[in-house]
């Protein structure tokens, strides 16, 4: 999915019109402004921002919830993630119930739908500082980030599924799906 799209061909779309984006650039954005209509009261954080935080001295005061299926969590998943299937209520979780209702939470998933949902569950349920990871774990190891997989660093990322697996890149695809 390397092709280019003509800067005509995203007006209106907001991306900047300044210069050419590939299809996944163009998917990614399309992601994002998508799931800025669906779920307006997410916040986002930036992977960036976040890899700041995971490594400086307040690292410990963020709680990181991977909102993927058993499987690809299994597979690899941000250092010190909890899984919290993307089924299920989290108001049902006992482990909810005594966590600080400002307690910061950022929430990711493959590119930012399910952890979306969540978010905005944990946001319903009182949880003010839940933020959405931008552009999920497929923007993460694209850019370089590492994830962890049986406790070594990866860049290595399931699929999802073979469509979705298309916006990773072949170094940052799995082979199992």
């Amino acid at each position: 999915m390397s092709q280019k799209i003509h800067p005509a061909a995203t007006a209106g779309s907001h991306l900047p019109v300044n210069r050419s984006f590939t299809a996944d650039q163009a998917v990614f954005c399309c992601l994002k402004q998508w799931i800025r209509l669906r779920y307006p009261a997410v916040s986002s954080i930036e992977a960036e921002q976040l890899e700041q935080i995971l490594a400086g001295d307040g690292a410990a005061d963020w709680l990181i919830l991977d909102a993927r299926s058993p499987a690809e969590f299994e597979f690899s998943h941000l250092g010190g993630a909890t899984l919290v299937e993307a089924d299920g209520s989290i108001a049902d979780m006992e482990s909810f119930t005594t966590l600080p209702r400002d307690r910061s939470i950022v929430v990711c998933c493959s590119v930012g739908v399910r952890s979306a949902a969540r978010v905005a569950e944990l946001r319903r349920e009182g949880f003010s500082r839940a933020f959405n990871l931008e552009g999920g774990l497929f923007k993460w190891v694209r850019d370089g980030r590492s994830l962890l997989r049986d406790g070594e660093p990866t860049l290595l990322v399931h699929p999802y599924n073979r469509l979705w697996g298309r916006l990773l890149t072949a170094k940052n695809r799995s082979r199992e799906n």
